[in-house]
């Protein structure tokens, strides 16, 4: 169903100013439990309010949204972990076996220290017998514990779980007690969740994440991949030496470490490929474990499956998705690992996707081409672990759903001010992918920014399936020339179209190009705006950049008119071959004013350079 527009009364704290704030707004939603602090109506799949939308045109840009609180409505507990902690050597931690960190012969993982295997999430399955991937663990039983947080009841009696580094798991379920669930909704969905290589889901950013999710309503998942058991490389770990000394320091064998590029150096690569692939495995078995649980049964809305991963948990959900992961150290080989088609979206904060000398997903990131997952990415702009330009050439691969959102100054590690930026983007695009909400779909093509918290901005958003909008209606952009103006201009009105026509002091040039109408077909809409009488420029200027139609919306020189037609944003790679381009050139302010031409024929662009007007591009893809 498609929820309505209610207001609610949101009281959250600002982390800045530690003051409690109301404010009333507008959102996407569905029924919370009785209970609740917020009420509206409507049953959406999950207890989320999802993205909220903007305040207004006179309180924030069209494209700016006030953030989620982190924390949602739901108290939150979790299945059982208990752990008997005397079993751990004096000489050793808890955090060891949380991790995997094995060595000496000796090999560690959370499994050794449960204590009621039988009441935890476990799971035992055999690794594929592909040594190219899986190395020495191809076709032998591996095990798997995992931790799953969801929404509870307001009266759950069950105590807080304590660690031994004093984090909290909330409410714990201990031996064979069945998880307290709100008697509404009757399904609940699901988010499955990857962290960071060589983390665990007890480590405290991401058992934080897996709280917070849970509390908007989702069964959040998490396997303790337990990376250290497979590899000591990751790209979160400081074996990536930069200098080519440390070969000598690190003490592998050369036949299994190499040299990439002159002086990056990996260790025991085979090693490292393993531990990638089999973590997607890992996330499927997970799902698997729940869904086989009588405790779960009917509780668990399987057709509403997202995915959150953090860091090397961005790459494990794109092979989870069908990527085929680079195996090969020097010739970039690449195979698919697996394909789980019941995770409908998937939202990667920091995704590691490989480095320039090393792409995830081979040459290129030519594994990731065609890829049909929805897939979201939030990028730090100084991140030197997982930058934000490998990233982009993945999604500029991909076929399905994307998005990119870049985090101004934020490097690999969690700045606390962006975790409403990361909740709000996040819940944004699992409600419309996951939940398949055509009005979230719509939003999220038109929000450029969340208020507060870090400068976040997207630089990239593709709907290739229209955004949920109306049957795709395809129609005629004409260009106009006023010869007295010496100034272009173009229309996808019909009726503006007859109008021009019938006025003597403008004439069709004869170019054209197809283009969507609005409110219809895929990608974005086109801004359409005219100088402001008196200040700017006697001219119309056309964006179906977010961004941009957000700058100059702001800019008093201009004013916004309509939202004139549709168009797909080129990617860095230009417009897909089934698209014709649109080039927009600029008139170098000749003759005092500003005025810009958009056209798709090779010739006339040329001829139009030629007369001194500047090339800015392909701005728009469009229906051939």
């Amino acid at each position: 169903m498609v929820p309505g527009f209610f207001e609610i009364k949101l009281i959250r704290m600002d982390q800045r100013e530690k003051s409690r704030i109301q404010f009333t707004c507008a959102v996407w939603g569905s029924k919370l439990p009785p209970g609740a602090k917020i009420m509206y109506r409507g049953l959406a799949a999950s207890a989320l309010l999802a993205f909220l939308i903007g305040l207004g045109p006179a309180a924030h840009g069209q494209t700016v949204v006030p953030p989620l609180p982190v924390i949602g409505p739901y108290p939150v507990a979790c299945t059982n972990v208990e752990q008997d902690f005397s079993r751990v050597p004096a000489d050793e931690t808890a955090d060891m076996y949380w991790r995997g960190q094995s060595g000496g012969g000796t090999e560690r993982y959370v499994d050794s220290l449960l204590v009621s295997p039988t009441g935890a999430l476990t799971s035992t399955f055999v690794a594929p017998n592909d040594t190219d991937l899986y190395d020495r663990w191809a076709g032998t039983p591996v095990t798997y514990v995992f931790l799953a947080c969801y929404p509870t009841t307001s009266d759950n009696p069950r105590t807080d779980y304590v660690l031994p580094d004093g984090s909290v798991v909330p409410k714990m379920q201990r031996g064979s007690e069945a998880p307290l669930l709100p008697p509404s909704p009757a399904q609940l969905p699901v988010l499955l969740f990857s962290h960071g290589y060589g983390g665990s889901p007890l480590t405290g950013i991401y058992l934080r994440a897996l709280i917070a999710f849970a509390s908007w309503g989702y069964v959040t998942v998490a396997p303790f991949h337990g990376d250290l058991r497979y590899s000591v490389f990751g790209p979160d770990s400081a074996t990536l030496s930069t200098r080519a000394s440390d070969v000598a320091t690190l003490g592998t064998k050369a036949s299994d470490s190499a040299m990439v590029g002159p002086q990056v150096y990996i260790p025991v690569w085979s090693e490292f490929v393993a531990m990638q692939a089999i973590r997607p495995l890992s996330i499927s078995a997970g799902l698997d474990t729940m869904l086989a649980r009588a405790e779960w049964l009917g509780r668990l809305q399987t057709s509403q499956v997202g995915a959150f991963g953090i860091s090397q948990g961005g790459e494990t959900l794109m092979l989870l998705g069908g990527a085929e992961l680079n195996y090969a150290l020097l010739t970039f080989d690449r195979k698919r690992v697996t394909l789980d088609t019941r995770v409908r979206a998937a939202v990667g904060y920091v995704p590691y996707f490989g480095l320039e000398i090393l792409p995830a997903f081979g040459t290129d990131q030519l594994g990731a081409q065609g890829l049909t997952l929805p897939f979201l990415a939030l990028s730090g702009t100084t991140d030197p672990i997982a930058p934000a330009g490998v990233v982009r050439t993945a999604l500029d691969r991909m076929a399905g759903p994307r998005g990119h959102v870049l985090l101004d100054g934020q490097g690999h590690e969690l700045d606390p001010q962006s975790g409403a930026d990361i909740i709000t983007w996040s819940l944004g695009f699992l409600f419309a992918w996951v939940n398949g909400d055509a009005a979230a779909k719509t939003k999220l093509m038109q929000v450029d920014h969340v208020d507060g918290g870090l400068d976040d901005h997207k630089v990239l958003y593709v709907d290739p399936t229209g955004g949920g909008g109306g049957a795709a209606v395809v129609v005629d952009t004409i260009e106009y020339y006023a010869p007295s103006l010496n100034h272009y201009f173009i229309t996808a009105f019909p009726e503006e179209a007859a109008a021009l026509d019938g006025d003597p002091g403008w004439k069709r040039t004869g170019f054209t190009f197809h283009s969507w109408k609005t409110g219809t077909g895929p990608g974005n809409e086109a801004c359409r705006f005219f100088g402001t009488p008196g200040v700017g420029p006697t001219s119309h200027f056309y964006t179906i950049s977010v961004a941009e139609c957000d700058v100059v919306k702001a800019n008093p020189a201009w004013t916004f008119e309509a939202l004139a037609f549709r168009a797909v944003e080129p990617l860095s790679t230009g417009c897909a071959p089934e698209y014709q381009t649109v080039t927009r050139l600029y008139n170098n302010g000749m003759g005092g004013q500003a005025n810009h031409r958009y056209l798709t024929d090779p010739a006339e662009i040329n001829a139009t350079i030629a007369r001194g007007w500047i090339l800015e591009g392909p701005v728009f893809c469009v229906p051939r």
